[in-house]
């Protein structure tokens, strides 16, 4: 059992009523998982979702060449593993681990279901969680059809910065970079392109690249 301020400081949790959060914590329960873990592999059978609480984790799928495709990397106040929810026959559809060391809120789809049916406000939650979700997916999707690769990776680091970037005195934004490889595996390219690509950002001005740092100037037209 956990206090229910847990809940309410997660942003999927925060406008339920007390009732509703406690509906939600009696059907859960709170695990603390190291770096490298991996929560489920895709076609496990999944009966459970997960609701980050600290930490990140990432979902990932492996191609036919053997290349890791990473579909989405999922912070606090993020579910795992939704679909379970609504088909509990379905197996996994991709393959979740832990990036950093983690505190997750293990929910069982079968008791959570029995909530939701049951709590109106968190099933409006789950549905703008997914539409969410939805959108994230489409977006990546007319990046792939539409943007060159460069492109990709300056639209990769801009939506990171977005999330996750400090804003400095000048405008510009600062945020700490996945290596070369994840940033190829998130947008379907390799670590050599995304390696000439930072560089050539770069060059022209628009990235300040910086260790693992990556400083992004804003355009001035």
């Amino acid at each position: 059992m956990f206090d229910l301020e847990l809940l309410r400081k997660v942003g999927f949790f925060s406008k339920l009523e007390a009732r509703d959060l406690a509906a939600v914590r009696d059907a859960s329960q709170v695990r603390k998982v190291p770096k490298s873990t991996l929560l489920f592999c895709e076609g496990d059978r999944g009966d459970s979702l997960y609701l980050v609480l600290k930490g990140k984790v990432k979902a990932s799928l492996l191609a036919e060449d053997g290349r890791e495709v990473i579909l989405s990397v999922l912070g606090p106040g993020e579910l795992v593993g939704e679909m379970a929810l609504f088909d509990l026959e379905e197996r996994r559809s991709a393959t979740v681990e832990t990036l950093e060391d983690s505190e997750l809120m293990v929910l069982s789809g079968p008791q959570f279901l029995k909530v939701i049916e049951s709590k109106p406000a968190i099933a409006l939650s789950v549905i703008r969680t997914l539409s969410h979700r939805l959108r994230d997916t489409s977006s990546r999707i007319r990046s792939l059809i539409f943007l060159d690769t460069y492109s990709r990776v300056g639209r990769y680091l801009l939506d990171l910065a977005h999330q996750q970037g400090r804003e400095l005195a000048d405008g510009s934004l600062l945020v700490m970079r996945p290596t070369h490889q994840e940033i190829a595996n998130f947008i379907g390219t390799t670590r050599e392109t995304v390696s000439r690509a930072l560089g050539e950002l770069q060059n022209q001005g628009l990235i300040r690249l910086v260790g693992r740092r990556v400083i992004l100037y804003r355009v001035k037209h």
